[in-house]
């Protein structure tokens, strides 16, 4: 039986003391991961370490991420972050002089420096200029040519929440024989990610953010097809079939995406991303992203009615729509509506001009009522 979204509340001590709406910057930890750390730290302290312990732990972990986004454990490998696993596309694909990348202006550097890196193998990036706010297919593709080898977009821009249509890119990038390659950080987590349907070839995300679990590990995925293509940037011990047979060198490189797995992945990290991604499973991720758009839209909504200016595009459809809601205030500095949130124990982040709020599903519609009243008292009291 799923967990009601909102008693995911009593496993998250911060939720008791601030209406926490920064989930797209860094979430708080639940008393779930506390304790997975706690556990491997007490086994570790107190037991010898049993053979196989770090492998086990992440071939079960990397199956919780298959049920996530619904697709093959072999295809999923665990990374740092984002950042870490476009990075092992980016370095991996072998590359002529004159290929080209195409993504777009406003992107999270995670998903830029990986492709700007490759200048130096005279690898073009091209980038889209958002319209509105809106990232549109006919834009992307008129930046495609015959010697684009990636498309690279985020599933959710960071910075104003619009969701990018990623059936109709992905699509077209089969149809011409582009590889797709998506950050989905601001998405997993919040988002249906559904890679048995979506057309991605490659996704990454870190765990820090909608997952709800530590910085510093994540993982992506590869489609088969490509997987067989990349040579890993870094070797290692495990990136080989042959990992446990240590005097017999074969570097026949493992069948699977554990072949960018250089070493062991830390298990502290791996028991903590276990744990959140249980959690989410155990609520349903159609469960979370409904309430995760109805809270969004809520406090959306709130806003243009009290008159502030919400970032392009506005207003915005559902499909374009996720967990983030970015604003400005008239007249108004957006280091001076942050200090009013946080005088009022609201967890919020401002980027250039604006604030931007990110409710996740455990959060609750008195929360957002009570965001609105912090930012339009004289409004809400009408």
């Amino acid at each position: 039986m799923a967990m009601d979204p909102l008693e995911v509340r009593n496993l998250i001590p911060l939720a008791g003391r601030y209406i926490h709406m920064n989930h797209a910057g860094v979430s708080p930890m639940s008393l779930r991961v506390a304790a997975s750390i706690e556990q491997v730290v007490g086994a570790a302290v107190n037991r010898p370490y049993p053979a196989g312990w770090a492998h086990d732990e992440a071939d079960r972990v990397r199956g919780l991420v298959a049920q996530l986004i619904n697709g093959p454990s072999d295809s999923i490998a665990l990374t740092r972050s984002t950042a870490h696993g476009i990075s092992l596309l980016a370095q991996g694909l072998d590359w002529k002089q004159g290929d080209n990348v195409v993504g777009a202006r406003g992107e999270y550097p995670a998903n830029v420096y990986p492709w700007m890196a490759q200048a130096a193998k005279g690898v073009e990036l091209r980038q889209v200029q958002p319209q509105g706010g809106r990232i549109l297919p006919e834009q992307v593709f008129a930046l495609v040519d015959a010697r684009t080898r990636v498309v690279a977009l985020s599933h959710v821009e960071f910075w104003n929440g619009f969701r990018v249509d990623i059936e109709a890119i992905g699509a077209e990038c089969r149809r011409r024989e582009i590889l797709f390659a998506v950050d989905v950080m601001q998405s997993a987590g919040a988002l249906r990610v559904d890679v048995g349907r979506m057309p991605i070839d490659f996704c990454a995300a870190g765990a820090g953010k909608w997952l709800m679990g530590p910085p510093g590990i994540g993982f992506c995925y590869c489609v088969p097809d490509l997987l067989k293509r990349l040579q890993p940037p870094i070797v290692g011990v495990c990136s080989v079939v042959g990992y446990d047979r240590y005097f017999e060198y074969d570097l026949t490189l493992a069948p699977t995406a554990r072949r960018f797995e250089e070493s062991v992945i830390s298990i502290l990290d791996t028991a903590a991303l276990g744990a959140a991604l249980e959690l989410l499973l155990e609520v349903g991720l159609d469960a979370i992203e409904a309430r995760v758009l109805s809270l969004s839209a809520r406090l959306a909504e709130g806003l243009a009615g009290r008159g502030y200016e919400l970032v392009e595009p506005w207003p915005r459809a559902r499909a374009e729509s996720s967990g983030i809601v970015s604003f400005r205030k008239p007249g108004g500095r957006a280091r001076e509506v942050l200090r009013d949130l946080e005088a009022a124990h609201v967890v919020a982040r401002t980027h250039q001009d604006f604030v931007r709020l990110s409710p996740n599903f455990y959060n609750t519609e008195e929360e957002i009522d009570r965001v609105l009243e912090v930012l339009a008292p004289e409004v809400a009291a009408t």
